[in-house]
């Protein structure tokens, strides 16, 4: 948990002032940030489509900065219909995050589109589905990862855990964000969950803050107490990524230095009381 690092859309304010995504990642890695999330839109002059998947250019990125682990986010409907890993949009995801890999590729699937309802409607179809997709990708050798969003938290996890028990690979892990406990109104939960949570099942931590509803541009006060957060995780033992994932402003360095200083102070926090 020593490590630091960051998602791609934290650096919005500088990809839309026109600075290019290869220098971002190269001021990251001189901030000695190992783990970096290319989030799906927030990826500047680099930005993929079917037509364009700039897949060379990734992979480019990823061998010069082959002491960094990079993986690739995008936003999937999995709650919203059957699905399976021919749609469009997964053939583009595994392509980038396989050329992202440097022998470790990693997929990262949110659905910032469907309700608690949409889910529940569509429960066991999306636990077959993505089983099946998850075996699908280790197959190809992508870790494919899903993140909560706006859905009630019991009804997330039981889709995850469900899914995960039903694939033959177990080729699936949680990417936790505390604060998006917020986004569906359940902020008070956040300490039971961070608790509770079997760590072994986290394949990164998501670091940002929120206040009813809305994220933050850096680590202020809010709804989320990160040195209990912090402290949970390393008493666990977990030693997965971090990354910073706060809204993007101009005030962006400072937010990212002040935000790793933070995230250190409370390491060391977790340090002296465990």
């Amino acid at each position: 948990m020593l490590n630091t690092g960051i998602v791609s859309n934290c650096w919005n304010f500088y990809l839309q002032n026109g600075v290019k995504l290869r220098e971002l990642v190269a001021h990251a890695a001189d901030l000695q940030m190992r783990d970096i999330e290319f989030r799906q839109g927030s990826l500047g002059d680099l930005e993929p489509s079917h037509t364009k998947t700039h897949l060379d250019a990734f992979q480019d990125i990823a061998q010069a900065h082959y002491h960094c682990c990079f993986d690739y986010a995008m936003s999937f409907p999995f709650f919203g219909g059957r699905f399976d890993s021919s749609a469009c949009d997964i053939q583009l995801g595994r392509e980038i995050a396989s050329a992202l890999g440097n022998g470790d590729a990693h997929l990262r699937l949110v659905d910032i589109t469907s309700d608690s309802d949409t889910a529940e409607v569509n429960l066991d179809q999306t636990i077959r589905c993505l089983a099946e997709l998850a075996d699908d990708l280790h197959n190809d050798g992508v870790r494919l990862s899903i993140e909560h969003s706006f859905q009630k938290w019991d009804l997330f996890f039981q889709a995850f855990m469900q899914s995960r028990e039903r694939s033959n690979s177990r080729n699936l892990w949680l990417c936790f964000d505390p604060a998006n406990f917020s986004l569906a109104n359940e902020a008070e939960r956040i300490v039971e969950v961070v608790t509770s949570l079997d760590k072994s099942l986290v394949s990164m931590l998501h670091v940002k803050q929120a206040n009813t509803g809305v994220i933050e541009t850096e680590l202020c006060e809010g709804e989320v107490n990160w040195p209990e957060v912090v402290r949970q995780f390393h008493g666990d033992a977990y030693a997965g990524p971090m990354m910073f994932e706060f809204i993007s402003s101009p005030e962006v360095e400072r937010v990212t230095i002040e935000s790793m200083q933070k995230w250190h102070y409370w390491i060391a926090e977790a340090l002296e009381t465990n």
